[in-house]
């Protein structure tokens, strides 16, 4: 078969007329490298277990040089092989058939062979009625240049592909592991949303909650406000009733200490002898009726006293601890209210003592100092308050 495939050179047949040679016509040096070319590997197989007798060993290389040698002359194999190659190759065939010379035939030929159209060519070119022993032999020779070319570059890119299946595995394992850790990362991410998540329902329901409670609250305050819309008012009427009522009980006990003195004082008149009844006798209530009268500084201990011996007067009282516990800015409403102040020096701030002094000054409003924080000391200020007269001389 070796033998058959690789022969010496036959001369072909003279060909005259415009009649296409068939396979069985070719010379026996064409029918190697038409099959070759030709037939595909897959089909070779094909003809070969349908046309031939085989043994069930044989490998590619028998079964192509059977069909080489089957090819030699006019056999249902080499029939077989001709209507594959007409029907495979027809429009290569038609389009053959429009040369008219050797001449455009060859050129046909290299333009289809530079284009990389090999199979449909070659078997078009060599069946083609100008086809002559010349332009046969220079065909078969370019196909059989471009074998050995196609054998070095298969070697080439054999090596090649070799060096790429070796480049994609380590590629493929590289992609492996990022694709690991992109998952790994995937998941760490999805279970961060996850709790983000949750905290964020946790706060929303926290801030849910809070705005439920601030809305309750305002609705309460709305509800109170509308059921007692002057409480800010009655707030001060009460504080004021407490002081009336704190005033009142003053002004009843100094009633019931003038009420125990009265059956002395009636006992004396039957005595001979003469009593100095002015000496037990309170001292006569002083001119300050309906007048507010501002303590300033003091014993806290003391303010009590003062204010019974403010409202003893028929005064009203007001208190400022000078700035141990209220604070000097509190001191300018308390002033522009007061028509007198006593302002007891030695237990007041700087603030408060300056602020009261530049008021008083500025509003030309009746100012006494006391330098000793005492209850005769504050009774002698009233006392020098009243015998003065007007209530706006200077400071």
């Amino acid at each position: 078969m070796a033998e058959a495939c690789c022969a010496a050179h036959a001369a072909p047949s003279p060909v005259t007329g415009s009649r296409r040679r068939r396979l069985w016509e070719l010379g026996s040096h064409a029918h190697c490298p038409v099959i070759g070319v030709c037939v595909p590997l897959e089909r070779v197989r094909v003809l070969a277990r349908k046309l031939l007798v085989l043994q069930g060993d044989e490998d590619d290389y028998t079964l192509h040089c059977s069909l080489v040698t089957a090819a030699a002359r006019r056999n249902a194999v080499a029939e077989a092989l001709q209507k594959d190659l007409e029907q495979r190759f027809s429009l290569d065939l038609r389009q053959a058939a429009q040369a008219k010379c050797r001449d455009t035939l060859m050129a046909w030929w290299r333009q289809r062979a530079a284009q990389g159209e090999i199979a449909g060519a070659l078997w078009a070119t060599l069946t083609h009625a100008r086809c002559d022993e010349w332009l046969e032999m220079r065909v078969l020779g370019q196909v059989h240049m471009l074998q050995h070319q196609l054998g070095a570059a298969q070697r080439v890119d054999l090596a090649r592909h070799r060096e790429l299946a070796a480049e994609h595995q380590a590629l493929a394992s590289d992609y492996a592991d990022a694709q690991q850790r992109v998952t790994a990362w995937g998941r760490e991410r999805a279970r961060e949303q996850q709790a983000w998540e949750q905290e964020r329902m946790r706060q929303r329901a926290a801030l849910i909650a809070l705005q439920t409670q601030l809305a309750h609250a305002q609705e309460q305050l709305q509800h109170w406000q509308a059921a007692r819309p002057n409480l800010p008012e009655r707030e001060q009427l009460r504080e004021r009733l407490a002081e009336q009522i704190e005033r009142n009980q003053a002004l009843q006990r100094d009633v019931a200490r003038l009420s125990s003195r009265a059956p002395v004082a009636a006992a004396a008149e039957v005595v001979p002898a003469p009593l100095d009844v002015e000496a037990d006798m309170p001292p006569p209530p002083l001119k300050l009726e309906h007048r507010v009268i501002l303590c300033v500084g003091g014993r806290g201990g003391s303010v009590p006293q003062y204010r019974q011996a403010v409202e003893g007067c028929g005064a009203q009282f007001l208190h400022h601890d000078g700035g141990a516990e209220h604070k000097p800015a509190q001191l300018d409403p308390q002033l522009a209210a007061a028509d007198l102040v006593i302002c007891q020096t030695g237990c007041i701030s700087h603030d408060a003592y300056w602020r009261v002094k530049d008021h008083c000054k500025r509003h030309r409003k009746r100012c006494v100092f006391v330098e000793t924080p005492s209850r005769s000391a504050f009774e002698r200020a009233l006392a020098q308050a009243a015998a003065d007269g007007g209530m706006n001389a200077d400071a």
